[in-house]
């Protein structure tokens, strides 16, 4: 194979850390990106590889296609095969989610299943650059800060199980996966609805993105990937500097209000996350300053899950909800 187009050497260098013969789950869709994936993944020695597909039910025999594929695949690299399925259009009406979103969660639970009962500490995932340059230009035009903007992350916890989401093709480009996969000769499935504008995603991969490299005369997905990478570990510095602060039960005002307003922000979320259970939004954050800079009524907001943020004394502080004891 041509040097230039082997991407083992990168993806060795993000799971050296990694045991290779403990059990990792690695989703594959059956596309391009996920077969290259698991393709590196044997070529970097893991031997006990867990192969995980989700079944959505949104694309009928195409999708019945796919499984069967990923499901050969499997045996074929001598690796366990686990397959989900769901009713991510029913979920989507029922909760009020997008296809992506409801999509998302389920696949993400199944995930989190299949981590748990193979007692795997590492989920990879196939995600790559050009991936995260849509995610930035998503959360940028919603006008979220460092933790939407940094959202895809090379390392994540798995909600819900003791596994980590490990992204080692974050640093790869699209491009470079498809040069892989052809000098690999790789057979993989094309899922025809990555070429429908129906979905957001899609629109920033095959319009935006497209529009904003002629802007620039340059591909910016990897430039942009790196960019994405460096304000997550500013992130997690960030939110260092305010984790002991965030634990107090109640936070006194005097102080409070000498800090910069980025301080005040960045304390007030990662507080109201620890009393609530719950990340809280932007309008929720401002809300909650507002409170503590004034002094006048109302003297109390509401917040997720029925808890309320008071000011009373100096202080501000977070109410649970209160129990309703129901008489048998």
């Amino acid at each position: 194979m041509n040097k230039a187009a082997d991407l083992l050497p990168r993806l060795l260098g993000r799971v050296e850390h990694v045991p290779k013969s403990a059990p990792c789950v690695v989703g594959v869709s059956g596309g391009c990106d996920s077969v290259v994936l698991l393709d590196l993944l044997r070529r970097a020695g893991f031997s006990n590889l867990v192969v995980a597909h989700f079944h959505h039910g949104l694309r009928g025999a195409t999708a019945t296609r796919d499984a069967e594929f990923v499901k050969k695949l499997a045996e074929a690299s001598k690796s366990e095969f686990v397959i989900g399925r769901g009713r991510t259009r029913a979920r989507a009406v029922g909760r009020k989610e997008s296809i992506e979103e409801a999509a998302r969660h389920l696949r993400r639970k199944f995930f989190a299943k299949t981590a748990k009962s193979a007692g795997a500490t590492a989920l990879f995932l196939a995600h790559h650059a050009n991936d995260a340059a849509e995610t930035v230009l998503f959360h940028l035009a919603r006008g979220s800060g460092l933790r939407g903007l940094t959202s895809l992350r090379a390392t994540a916890p798995l909600e819900d199980s003791n596994a980590l989401v490990l992204r080692p093709l974050l640093g790869c480009t699209r491009q470079q996966i498809e040069h892989y996969a052809n000098a690999r000769r790789l057979a993989f499935c094309t899922d025809e609805t990555n070429f429908s504008r129906d979905h957001t995603r899609n629109k920033l991969r095959h319009d935006v993105l497209p529009a904003l490299a002629g802007a620039v005369m340059f591909d910016p997905a990897a430039p942009m990937a790196r960019a994405a990478e460096i304000l997550a570990e500013e992130d997690d510095w960030i939110e260092s500097m305010v984790a002991a602060e965030a634990s107090l039960m109640q936070i006194e005002l005097r102080p409070f209000r000498q800090l910069p307003v980025a301080h005040q922000r960045r304390l007030l979320r990662a507080w109201l996350r620890a009393r609530t259970g719950r990340e809280v939004d932007f309008d929720t954050i401002e809300q909650a300053r507002r409170l503590a800079l004034s002094s006048s009524a109302p003297a109390k907001i509401n917040l997720p899950r029925g808890h309320h943020c008071r000011r009373r004394a100096g202080k501000i502080f977070v109410e649970k909800p209160k129990r309703i004891i129901r008489r048998k």
